[in-house]
């Protein structure tokens, strides 16, 4: 039964309480004056009137006694209906209470080093026909085995992985590879392509957006991106500090990978269904991890591929690397969707195989409930009133979800879960006005430190924070020391240490290793990683040049060109195509076509800019060597290309 509104209930009370006063007064008049006049008149006296004034007697006597009795009833309707009221209102406190459910026992960092065994390196035969090689990197890949070849679907992080991956399938198969399956668009599935096609004409089956999706991370948000995810994934610490990242092993890529992407050649929107090396598949649109993401479905022997929808660990609704938004509904309504195939295999692309139609079933189950759980609950908590940090601190997931071996927070976290169904579904303002236009952190730091009375005090009660295990609050109070100052000695140790402290006692590996990564860069043990692997030239060729247009516009530093208008021509030779690339004050717009009132013309072919721009090549000895400029001179085209500063220059 819904819950009535408490102040719907309220105006209820109200509501009644005045009717049956009215009722009750108006009968206690009623029968008040009719005692009183039978006692001011004497009963001889009632003998002498005539029978009409007995019969009107009589009528009030009747209707006296009518509006008695509908006095009573209406009484014990008042009653009653304030007895379900009373009722409504104690079921309902039970029910809107704001307070979190009992707390089941929390994993502790011993659990996350057990959770290791999870990705225990080989290549395991599942059934027949399907093998899955995991712990040569985070992501598996699997090897379904035909009749005159193989399909791998998902093909781990980098050529360097896939190269080893591919070397242990071929001990079982040298049938070659006949179509190649990407889940979803994140690095880690599609990055070993190259190695697995081996310049074959292999199509690469994915859902219709993957290739957008890919292209952004490729180009736009590549360097935040790469910077969030080593320190995510806690790159550079040693294995006694990583011992894995939540769903997978480690992250197999470093400053020497490579990747081997290829672009998807057969795309469909919601299914497709095929059969490749008389091995038949369906493959769904199943949004989760990302919105492009998809299941493989094999009829015949019931068993499903779930990509990244499903893994040994909470499902990372939200990545503290940075994405976009990911629909809780959306995911848990792909995990029905596979609930209601009832495979008998699962073999997910992080994590070990499944087996047991009803283990599966019950898995899942669990799954879709602790999104929906998660997602039902900060809405309704969002409607309340309640901000993001509130609504963290108050969803925790009920104990007989938080028990299940298949949710426990190695990799995502309900916490992280309730702040981005906040924000993706009422955006950054969380609704206190104080928050509308906030000082900028450096002012608002600047006051915090004199409000505690001078950088000396503020360092003062940060240490006495740590002293006293108070560590996630010295931690914050860092902050406002370090901005004010960032060679703050005290300040910074205090943070050294507090960073280390949360990360060696935290479950989750994503937040562990962004602690541990981010002490060490502090402590000056390291530097942020802001290029990892590098691309095939192969690679760069599939990617359309708008692509590089869409990199060099976020790299635009505007201030350098606020008062100025360029139009740069760009005559790429092997490709034929031609652009003008427009900055005008601080913006750029790119047209295809070399415009007639172009400033500078250069011509160069598409391949040699598109290494140069990934840094393939030397930038620098590129635009010099092999640039020719056909209108204006060399150096107006460089000082037009200086313009384009990538981060930290």
């Amino acid at each position: 039964m819904a819950t009535l509104h408490p102040i719907c209930i309220r105006q209820m009370r109200r509501r009644y309480a005045d009717h049956a006063k009215s009722r009750w007064v108006t009968s206690s008049r009623v029968i008040s004056s009719v005692r009183i006049g039978m006692h001011r008149r004497p009963r001889y006296r009632l003998a002498k009137r005539s029978p009409h004034d007995f019969l009107r007697a009589l009528k009030r006597a009747a209707l006296t006694l009518t509006e008695s009795f509908s006095m009573l009833r209406y009484a014990r309707f008042v009653l009653t209906s304030c007895l379900t009221a009373a009722l409504v209102i104690a079921a309902g406190c039970g029910r809107t209470s704001s307070s979190a459910p009992a707390e089941a026992t929390a994993p502790t960092p011993q659990a996350l080093i057990a959770h290791s065994e999870e990705f225990k390196r080989g290549v395991e035969k599942v059934t027949e026909g399907v093998y899955v090689a995991m712990g040569f990197g985070i992501a598996n890949s699997i090897m379904l085995v035909g009749t005159d070849g193989i399909i791998i679907v998902d093909t781990t992080e980098t050529v360097e992985a896939a190269r080893e991956v591919l070397a242990e399938f071929r001990k079982i198969t040298d049938k070659p590879v006949k179509a190649i399956v990407y889940t979803h668009s994140h690095p880690d599935h599609i990055g070993g392509a190259s190695v697995f096609a081996n310049s074959a004409n292999v199509p690469i089956y994915a859902q219709e957006d993957v290739a957008k999706n890919m292209d952004k991370l490729a180009t736009e948000l590549r360097p935040i991106i790469t910077q969030r995810s080593m320190r995510m994934y806690g790159t550079q610490l040693t294995p006694e500090q990583r011992p894995n990242i939540g769903v997978g092993g480690y992250l197999a890529v470093n400053a020497d990978s490579t990747f081997g992407v290829i672009r998807p050649t057969k795309t469909f929107r919601d299914t497709l269904e095929d059969t490749v090396a008389g091995v038949h598949f369906q493959l769904v649109h199943a949004p989760g991890e990302t919105d492009d993401h998809l299941f493989v479905w094999l009829p015949e022997s019931k068993v499903l591929l779930p990509g990244d929808n499903i893994y040994k660990s909470f499902p990372n609704l939200y990545t503290i690397r940075g994405t976009g938004y990911r629909s809780p509904k959306a995911w848990a309504a792909s995990v029905d969707k596979m609930r209601a195939l009832h495979a008998e295999i699962l073999v997910p692309s992080h994590s070990r195989p499944l087996i047991g139609a009803a283990k599966i079933d019950a898995i899942l189950t669990d799954y879709r409930d602790a999104i929906r759980y998660v997602y039902d609950q900060s809405i309704r908590l969002m409607n309340q009133g309640l901000v993001p940090d509130q609504i963290a601190a108050r969803i925790r997931l009920p104990a007989h979800l938080a028990q299940s071996p298949y949710l426990q927070e190695f990799y995502g976290k309900a916490t992280w879960s309730a702040k981005t169904v906040f924000d993706g579904n009422l955006g950054w303002f969380d609704g206190d006005p104080a928050h509308l236009q906030p000082l900028p952190p450096e002012d608002e730091a600047q006051r915090m430190v004199a409000l505690a009375g001078g950088a000396a005090a503020l360092d003062d009660k940060i240490e006495a924070a740590a002293k006293s295990g108070d560590t996630q609050w010295a931690l914050q109070l860092t902050g406002y020391a370090l901005r004010v100052n960032a060679d703050d000695k005290r300040a910074k140790q205090v943070r050294i240490d507090a960073l280390r402290k949360l990360g060696y006692a935290e479950t989750n590996a994503p937040a562990r290793d962004y602690y541990l990564m981010s002490a060490g860069e502090l402590a000056g043990e390291f530097r942020p990683i802001e290029e990892a692997a590098k691309p095939t030239p192969a690679m760069l060729a599939e990617m359309p040049m708008s692509l590089y247009f869409d990199g060099m516009a976020v790299n635009l530093h505007a201030e350098d060109c606020l008062d100025k208008v360029i139009k740069v021509g760009f005559d790429f030779t092997d490709s034929k195509e031609q652009y003008t690339y427009i900055v005008r004050r601080g913006v750029s717009e790119v047209i295809k076509g070399i415009a007639p009132d172009a400033d500078i013309v250069a011509r160069v072919p598409a391949q040699t800019f598109k290494e140069s721009l990934a840094k393939l090549r030397n930038p620098a000895i590129t635009m010099v060597k092999d640039v020719e400029v056909t209108k204006e001179s060399k150096l107006e085209f460089l000082s037009f290309m200086a313009l384009f500063k990538p981060p930290n220059q």
